[in-house]
């Protein structure tokens, strides 16, 4: 790793203009590694600009410096000779929108997700580190890069959030080693985790209550899912973002070991999100079925419609698992 922290040290060293990038509907990892990092290296003197086909969303709006997340309709034309690429597993997690400001320079892939296709001409994946934040502060540590109070409140939100508030069991010693560098460097730690988990619209909370309504049990409770319809979607007027949280209320029933969230797309689509409690219950290769991927614990896919028949594939192979183990 020390070596493949130094290529890519190396390699932006020789950069002058940089364009980041993270995946669509971007979370708290997703942001807080682009912001962090964009900072890092403005710090050293690189021009950088940050890319998103997604608005950030609004419960991430407060992270240091999120107002500079462009999206590619306005971000307009670059002359970067670099690109990275954050938190993103793979090219299709990426709009074909932002993919279209590359301009053929070189693309640097960092990412923690286990199912990444390293698609990069760079590629630094540690699928054993629980967040791409992560992977951002032991890069700038190695690179002896200067962290600010805003940098490291980026880092510490996409750490937090992709830990699940460290409640995870990719949460390691050096999480907590880094977690407490972040706050040397000035993270207000009250502060922040208000605004991640204390800190929603009225409407999320609306949603809940929807979806909570259908809970669907399967396999003698050890399965419990939840759909949102797009009528639900456009009548409360969700927003990305309005949903976190809700699988990972249905997993904590004492019963459930996989948690599945079905939530219908403009498009027809089917967005899958799947938490399981137990690592031989992998949900990660469940989604690699339908073409998505992910964690062990925590993955993802996209399905075809229509809602119900969507549901009933993808819980069956839920049940099938639950069944072989």
């Amino acid at each position: 790793m020390e070596l493949s922290f130094t290529s890519l040290i190396n390699r932006i060293s020789e950069s002058h203009s940089i364009l980041l990038v993270s995946h669509n509907r971007p979370d708290g990892d997703a942001i807080g590694s682009l912001m962090g990092l964009g900072l890092l290296l403005e710090g050293t003197g690189k021009t950088v600009r940050m890319v998103n086909a997604d608005a950030v969303p609004e419960g991430l709006t407060f992270l240091p410096g999120s107002e500079r997340v462009e999206q590619p309709d306005t971000a307009g034309s670059s002359e970067h000779d670099l690109m990275i690429s954050l938190d993103s597993a793979g090219l299709d997690r990426i709009s074909d929108s932002v993919w279209g400001l590359r301009n053929g320079v070189d693309l640097i892939n960092i990412d923690h997700h286990i199912s990444n296709s390293d698609y990069g001409d760079m590629n630094y994946v540690d699928s054993g580190s629980p967040a791409t934040g992560q992977i951002v502060f032991q890069l700038a540590e190695k690179a002896g890069w200067s962290i600010t109070a805003e940098i490291a409140g980026n880092l510490y939100g996409a750490i937090s959030t992709d830990t699940g508030s460290f409640r995870y069991p990719s949460t390691s010693a050096e999480t907590y080693r880094i977690v407490t560098e972040l706050v040397r460097a000035g993270v207000n730690v009250g502060e922040i985790n208000r605004q991640l988990y204390d800190s929603f619209p009225l409407r999320r909370v609306e949603v809940m209550r929807e979806m909570l309504n259908g809970l669907r049990i399967e396999a003698e409770g050890r399965c419990a899912s939840v759909r949102l319809p797009l009528s639900v979607t456009e009548e409360l007027g969700l927003q990305a973002g309005d949903t976190e949280g809700v699988v990972d209320v249905i997993r904590g029933i004492d019963s459930v070991i996989i948690a599945v969230l079905f939530e219908e797309l403009p498009d027809g689509k089917i967005r899958v999100s799947s938490r399981s409690k137990e690592e031989r219950y992998g949900v990660g290769d469940i989604c690699n079925v339908f073409g998505g991927g992910g964690h062990t614990l925590a993955a993802g896919a996209r399905l075809p419609g229509p809602l119900g028949e969507a549901e009933d594939r993808f819980l069956a192979e839920v049940i099938l698992l639950l069944g072989d183990k």
